[in-house]
């Protein structure tokens, strides 16, 4: 599938550190992939109209409830979304402007979900709209946005637009996965095996370094990072941190979230690690949810 080259330039979606699955009743299951690929049918044929700002949540069934992530104000409810269904707009107590696609329309009279509302985390706001099949997550900077924003093909992200694979990963307590380059970098940096700028793109160094991990770990020497080498290295950063499964926490040890002033400001807040005595182990669980995403 086609994916825009600026995707890595996103920020992972912070938020809640351990906020709550919207789907309660559906099994979890999204690609990992999938922000800032193209629409399928567009793709196809080599020309996407625009790319994919978000995650798909799917395999949601009519009449599906939905829940908040977060605690949150409601700045727009029933608004018109695709296939019609309709969308529910949140600015999150954490400073996240969430966007949720994929409501049946007027389902949220059933909850008393108005606009302006305070709802708290695990609050119900409505069902989701079997002929849409899921709930639509976009994340970005909260500041005073109102509605979300098209990304189209030949332009930049659009301001304020944040990466949610990591915020979604934390929803399930699955093992948030290291899937940009500078935290890979970084993962690299931090067990001493990579002496480049974090902020660089993948390079033959950076291959050279993930070969020296790989025969330092102990594991397959391909050069490339795939579930065996993201597990071995999500727990050599485990030790490296003195973290156990029970230990672990936000502030423990992490990765970059995304562009920051500065690499150093990555380094300090380190955030792969779960709250709630989970670690992040890698994408080999994350893979089993993959699925197609649409939109």
């Amino acid at each position: 599938m086609a994916r825009s080259p600026d995707w890595e330039k996103l920020a992972m979606a912070q938020g809640d550190p351990k906020p709550a699955w919207p789907l309660p009743t559906v099994t979890p299951k999204f690609a990992t992939w999938s922000v800032g690929g193209g629409r399928p049918f567009g793709c196809a044929a080599g020309k996407c109209e625009r790319w994919h700002a978000g995650i798909d949540l799917t395999g949601a069934p009519d009449g599906a409830l939905v829940i908040a992530p977060e605690d949150a104000l409601v700045v727009g409810i029933d608004r018109g979304w695709s296939e019609g269904s309709k969308a529910a707009f949140l600015r999150t107590k954490s400073g996240l402007f969430l966007v949720l696609g994929g409501f049946k329309a007027g389902s949220h009279k059933e909850y008393g979900i108005v606009h302006g509302q305070e709802v708290r985390k695990g609050d119900k706001l409505g069902r989701v709209l079997g002929s849409y099949g899921m709930i639509h997550l976009e994340t970005y900077e909260a500041a005073s946005r109102t509605a979300n924003s098209v990304w189209w093909e030949s332009e930049p992200p659009p301001d304020g637009l944040l990466n949610p694979t990591n915020y979604v990963e934390r929803m399930v307590g699955d093992k948030v996965s290291l899937l940009q380059t500078r935290q890979r970098h970084e993962a690299l940096k931090v067990l001493g095996y990579y002496n480049g700028d974090v902020a660089a793109a993948w390079s033959s160094a950076s291959t050279e370094a993930l070969r020296a991990a790989q025969t330092a770990l102990g594991i397959g020497v391909d050069g490339k990072w795939g579930p065996e080498t993201e597990d071995a290295i999500q727990r050599a950063l485990a030790q490296e941190h003195g973290c156990t499964t029970d230990e672990c926490s936000p502030t423990s040890s992490g990765l970059s979230v995304g562009p920051t002033t500065g690499p150093l400001a990555t380094i300090s807040r380190l955030n792969w690690w779960l709250v709630g005595g989970v670690t992040a182990a890698g994408v080999a669980l994350g893979m089993m949810l993959v699925v197609r995403a649409r939109d």
